[in-house]
């Protein structure tokens, strides 16, 4: 009998055997060869000549530690306070070394929440809840075993034992471009969404670009905020090939995703990674599951406890206590915008204010030394978004969550009339506010700002006038009101589409209200045909049925996703303009027969068509129909792995620096 040939298994030679050349048996943790000679056995990775973990096992066990407590000290064991001595939450957990002043920590509000609130923002430190709602999570791999072929291969770039080093998007963009985009965001996003100061994301951006005058600055949190940051004004400023624009821009943020454990804490920097997070997801919906998002940042509010108004006292400081307001109301924005578009219950007061409106003066006259009442307002934008969406709020507690009425109102139908003057009210105070406007530079922004009240007005005006719960069969009258606001929300987030440089082009809300309207449309089409017969032609009603397919093809670009809501109103438009085509020449014939009397009323019977299609379950579409949770989003790293050599070439961005 053949004797087997002893075949021995290959293992990995440990750094110092490997340098001396010497075989080396693989033991772990230690090889024979350290033992004998008293020193640590460490492993080597081939792809950058560096030493590398000798045990994966020891190796993953010391960066799950790490992670459940950067410290050092025993995870989920609070660590005895000094005396007299009350640390901020991001100075306690923080890992990049930020300053309290960077996020507002005042000791007599840590004190108090220190002993409430967990370190993490999630199930452990080791995963973040927030990083399950992102929608970055790999199908699991096929290959059979704990491992892939090449997990353990020392050769292969990929190996885990080999950890590539994080070369970002952000060190793939020049300097011109980088200062464009960053103005941009300072100018036009951080007035309508404060979600920081304007001082602190500026030292994050020179933390990053120059290193050499800011040395020992750069860390996880500021990489994480100026990715998301320029991905948010690339997606903004972009005024051609903007598929590739928001590929780019959707690579940044996945990368920015790597710093996770590291900006996902339970302080009010971890608030505001999170909210920075869903204002990008705002632009890009399939970038995460926006309800899930606003429904986590709202948790982390009533967390901190940002829903209520600190005491007055004389160690609060002023700008402490604006920041909070800052980010209570953009939360409560957030929040309020997604979960009115579903319907679905809101985890902040809509009613109870407790937290004042946050002062609309520019940045740079908010300091630790105070704040200078009288200085230029260039906020005007969020504080005029706040209100709009108080009274969208309110209509939905009310017609969709049947909650009572407002104690002041003794109907339904004067809650109505009220809300009606509310926000006529507020478009009116818009557009005078625009007209006396002095300021040159703010002239742009005004003008999105009227674009925006007169899609909000109309919207508001649908949302209150369409099926309900507690309305679920709307008078003649509201129907067709909310006919024609339908059209006006369609066009006008047409309009807003096509704006030029420094208009934020959100898709989230402008898809999703403007493919509300369009059930709404095409509801009182078929339920009101003689009404709106008698109020517009064939000619007008026909072009309002085209609004909306344009918008849906626009939007398209931006958000493929769109293009299901195309198809589906198309869908159900083609039997329902059928339906009042034949109507009206149902019409023509019946007046044709009948003698020219004055006042001649038109028999009951010719308004009686049965509609072909059910609409009445068009409202739960949205439901089965989520874009933001069953779209896949592309794989924008790969799909689009070049970055541009020059950028204005590719996507128009100049800035307005023409000439420079």
């Amino acid at each position: 009998m053949q004797s087997r040939t002893k075949v021995r298994r290959r293992v990995l030679a440990c750094a110092r055997c490997r340098k001396r050349k010497l075989s080396c048996d693989g033991k772990v943790p230690s090889c024979s060869r350290c033992v004998a000679a008293g020193v640590a056995c460490v492993g080597f990775d081939s792809s950058t000549q560096r030493e590398a973990p000798r045990s994966i096992a020891d190796f993953l066990e010391q960066h799950i530690a790490s992670l459940e407590d950067p410290a050092g000290s025993p995870p989920f064991r609070r660590q005895p306070r000094p005396a007299g001595a009350f640390p901020s939450p991001a100075a306690s957990h923080a890992s990049d070394g930020h300053s309290e002043r960077g996020a507002y920590a005042d000791s007599i509000v840590n004190h108090v929440m220190e002993d409430i609130c967990p370190s993490f923002l999630g199930i452990s430190k080791a995963k973040p809840i927030l990083s399950c709602v992102v929608k970055s999570t790999q199908l699991p791999s096929t290959k059979k075993g704990p491992f892939g072929a090449t997990d353990l291969n020392e050769n292969h770039p990929r190996s885990i034992i080999n950890p590539q080093p994080s070369a970002t998007g952000l060190d793939k963009i020049d300097k011109k471009t980088a200062h464009g985009l960053f103005h941009n965001y300072l100018d036009h996003v951080i007035p309508q969404y404060p979600i920081y100061h304007r001082h602190d994301v500026s030292a994050a951006f020179n933390s990053i670009y120059y290193p050499a005058s800011n040395p020992g600055q750069d860390s996880p949190r500021n990489r994480y905020v100026i990715s998301i940051a320029m991905a948010i004004s690339l997606s903004t400023a972009a005024r051609k090939n903007q598929r590739a624009a928001n590929a780019h821009a959707y690579s940044l943020v996945r990368q920015a995703m790597a710093w996770m454990p590291d900006v996902a804490t339970n302080d009010i920097q971890g608030l505001q990674a999170i909210m920075l997070l869903t204002q990008y997801t705002l632009l890009n919906p399939s970038m995460a599951d926006l309800w899930l998002l606003t429904g986590l940042m709202s948790q982390a509010v009533i967390d901190l406890g940002l829903h209520q108004e600190l005491p007055q006292d004389v160690r609060i400081k002023e700008h402490h206590r604006d920041m909070r307001r800052r980010l209570f109301w953009t939360a409560w924005e957030m929040e309020v915008a997604v979960c009115s578009i579903f319907f679905r219950p809101i985890n902040l007061p809509t009613r109870r204010y407790d937290v004042a409106f946050p002062v609309d003066v520019d940045d740079t006259a908010i300091t630790e030394a105070g704040i200078d009442f009288t200085a230029r307002r260039s906020k005007f934008t969020s504080i005029r978004i706040w209100l709009f969406r108080q009274v969208e709020a309110e209509i939905i507690s009310v017609m969709y969550q049947n909650d009572p009425i407002p104690k002041e109102c003794t109907s339904l139908e004067q809650w109505m009339r009220n809300i009606v003057t509310s926000i006529t009210d507020w478009h009116t105070e818009v557009h005078q506010a625009a007209a006396d406007n002095k300021d040159p530079s703010f002239s742009s922004r005004w003008t999105e700002m009227q674009l925006y009240s007169d899609i909000a007005f109309a919207y508001i005006l649908v949302t209150l006038y369409r099926p309900s719960k507690r309305i679920p069969h709307p008078a003649t009258d509201n129907w067709v009101t909310a006919f024609y606001n339908a059209v006006q929300v369609a066009e006008g987030y047409t309009k807003q589409s096509y704006a030029g440089y420094g208009n934020i082009k959100y898709v989230f809300h402008p898809c999703h209200h403007s493919f509300n309207s369009a059930i709404v449309f095409l509801q009182a089409l078929s339920r009101c045909k003689a009404e709106i017969s008698e109020k517009f032609c064939y000619a007008q009603v026909e072009s309002f049925m085209e609004c909306f397919s344009k918008f849906f093809s626009t939007i398209a670009e931006r958000w493929p996703a769109a293009a299901r809501c195309l198809e589906e109103y198309e869908r159900m438009l083609e039997p329902i303009k059928k339906e009042y085509e034949e109507f009206l020449v149902q019409k023509a014939d019946h007046f044709s027969q009948q003698p020219p009397t004055a006042g001649d009323a038109v028999v009951d019977n010719l308004y009686s068509y049965t509609t072909t299609t059910d609409l009445d379950d068009a409202f739960s579409f949205l439901t089965a129909f989520n874009p933001a949770t069953t779209a896949e989003a592309p794989d924008a790293i790969g799909a689009f792995s070049y970055f541009p050599r020059e950028w204005n070439t590719e996507f128009n961005l100049n800035f307005g620096m023409d000439g420079v």
